[in-house]
């Protein structure tokens, strides 16, 4: 295997022309630098990352962390998989590489920063997450770069990107009950985290402007996964006073009821309608197609890596908050009362 001494060697230049050639550090003369390229090459020499990440402080990389159930890869749900596309658009943009958690367990212990600490990452991306007070102190006495994407920290100087949660499913509620739908049951997260929050508030606001009570009864506690999805269905079709429709905090959770659904003897959007959140692409080839809150998550990851890389390149800079907004697809899972 190559050694920087070897390209050093090939090239007639010393070790040290070599490094700054290798982390583009400049001063150097142009016909040295192609030298110094062309020697890397004929000896398919690949720079140590680790040691460039000693000298530089820097190893050019992002932790991905997301705190999601144990038998759950954050790879496989919509909402964490079109984040990760749009962070690796970027990266691939600014030449960073990704390093994806793998933490599983209880959400009170997750060690968010461990990867910074460990010099494994130059900057921290929190997707769903939120870091403990013990931890926003840290990040902000060590200087930390860190995006939060789906929640919003308890300190405001550090930057997070969200949608608007409470006006989607304020909207998504809002148009059932335009369409006379009174007995709409609501399946919502794990409610630690504020889009998840938001949406519940949305949903029971939107009952209240328009004079119901938030029913009980058709309250269920999901866990973002599509197994709740199906047992909440279980629950409802059970229920001596049934729902009309059907509203999920994710669709995750929405194509679980709907799976559920199918394959018993019930009909979308006939027997009872289905709203899901999140706008994954599956949605559109359901039959029938389901509703869902539409969020631009690729953009959303695209924002996130560039802020992150912004502060990893240019040391201390403000804070940036950025609130997207969703719309409603309504699909054809909606049935209209009227």
């Amino acid at each position: 295997m190559a050694t920087q001494k070897d390209v050093a060697k090939l090239a007639n230049v010393s070790f040290i022309t070599v490094s700054r050639v290798i982390n583009d550090m400049g001063n150097v003369k142009e016909d040295t630098r192609k030298r110094v390229l062309a020697a890397i090459k004929e000896l398919n020499y690949y720079p140590n990352s680790i040691a460039q990440g000693l000298n530089l402080n820097k190893v050019r990389t992002l932790a991905i962390q997301a705190p999601v159930p144990q038998n759950v890869s954050i790879e496989e749900t919509s909402y964490y998989r079109r984040l990760l596309i749009g962070i690796e658009k970027w990266c691939i943009k600014k030449n960073y590489d990704l390093l994806l958690s793998t933490q599983r367990g209880d959400i009170n212990s997750f060690d968010y920063l461990k990867p910074f600490y460990e010099r494994k990452a130059d900057g921290i991306a929190l997707l769903g997450a939120n870091p403990t007070d013990e931890q926003v102190e840290k990040i902000l006495r060590d200087k930390i770069p860190c995006v939060i994407v789906g929640d919003r920290p308890s300190s405001d100087q550090i930057s997070y990107i969200d949608t608007d949660n409470f006006k989607g499913m304020y909207d998504a509620t809002s148009y059932l009950i335009e369409r006379n739908h009174s007995r709409i049951a609501y399946i919502h997260g794990n409610l630690w985290t504020k889009n998840a929050t938001d949406r519940f508030n949305g949903y029971k606001t939107a009952l209240f402007d328009a004079g119901f009570h938030v029913p009980e009864d058709l309250i269920y506690p999901g866990a973002f996964t599509k197994l709740s999805g199906r047992e909440a269905f279980r629950y409802y079709i059970n229920l001596q006073d049934k729902p009309s429709a059907i509203l999920a905090s994710t669709d995750l959770m929405a194509l679980g009821v709907y799976e559920e659904m199918t394959s018993g003897k019930f009909n979308i959007p006939d027997d009872i309608s289905l709203i899901g959140f999140d706008g994954h692409e599956i949605c559109n080839y359901t039959n029938p197609p389901l509703a869902t809150i539409y969020q631009p998550l690729e953009k959303m990851g695209e924002e996130c890596a560039r802020i992150l890389i912004e502060q990893i390149e240019n040391g201390e800079s403000p804070s940036e908050k950025m609130i997207f907004p969703v719309s409603l697809n309504p699909g054809k899972s909606i049935a209209d009362l009227r």
